[in-house]
Parts: structure tokens; sequence; C-alpha cells
């Protein structure tokens, strides 16, 4: 289950996931830094790390990115 029906929407893994994808797209360039992407989530009153790192895992575990320390690189399609 992806989204569970007690947990707030705006902080499930599957909503920070798109807004980090959004971030990176509103750059457009294929990496971004981890400390952007905080910064980006602060907008949309995401400050905890949790959400920041459950948004990062289900992105990284859907293959859509990949990590260097410390950026985040978007995976090219095939």
């Amino acid at each position: 289950m992806l989204v569970s029906k007690d947990e707030n929407i705006k902080t499930s893994s599957v909503y920070v996931a798109s807004l980090i994808l959004k971030s990176i797209q509103r750059r457009r360039a294929d990496k971004i830094s981890i400390f952007d992407v905080a910064k980006d989530l602060k907008k949309y009153n995401i400050t905890r790390y949790r959400h920041l790192f459950f948004g990062l895992a289900f992105l990284y575990s859907s293959g859509i990115i990949d990590f260097n320390a410390p950026f985040i690189y978007v995976n090219k399609q095939k």
C-alpha cells in the first residue's frame, strides 16, 4: 500500500516523491543536490528528514533516481 487512509497525503512518500521530481524538472537538469531538494521541500512545509527520506527511497526503489553523494541523478530511460 503506497498511501494509508490514516496518513496525511501531503507527507506521504508518493506525494513527496512527486515534489522532488518537480523540483528536478524546474531546474532543467539531470542532477540536483540533496540540499537543494530539502530547501525546495520547505516551500511545501515538508521540513522533516523522514518525509524526504521516504520520498527518495520511493524514487530509488522505482528505479527513477540514483545517488552519488551529495547529488541525486535522474536515470535515463532506455
